[in-house]
């Protein structure tokens, strides 16, 4: 069976946003992980947490070529993640295809991106 999978181009992104956190001062009372979400799928995620409690999960979905295609955000501040991310188009240094508020299990940010 073929599992989809992130390229190394867009693993090193993921881990570049991951940096951007951990060197970001308003974060330094926050823990930040970056692992393997489900590796059936390709799915990584990059969670965000403090004390012990997660503030986002942001999970990273592949295209058909292994490039980033999109992600989900889940946690706090939802819809500030959204107007930010609405207003400019952009999130990560990455061009914002698709931008919507859902509602699940939970509800979530869906992004598409284009890069």
């Amino acid at each position: 069976m073929l599992y989809n999978s992130l390229n190394k181009d867009s693993l090193q992104r993921i881990g570049n946003i991951v940096n951007g956190f951990l060197n970001y001062p308003a974060y330094a009372a926050y823990q930040i992980e970056s692992y393997t979400y489900d590796w059936r799928a390709g799915v990584h995620a990059l969670e965000i947490s403090r004390d012990g409690r997660v503030v986002n999960l942001f999970l990273f979905y592949p295209d058909p070529y292994g490039k980033i295609g999109s992600f989900a955000i889940y946690g706090a501040n939802l819809q500030g993640h959204y107007n930010a991310m609405r207003s400019s188009m952009m999130a990560f240094g990455m061009h914002i295809t698709s931008i919507e508020m859902e509602s699940g299990a939970s509800d979530y940010v869906d992004v598409y991106i284009e890069y």
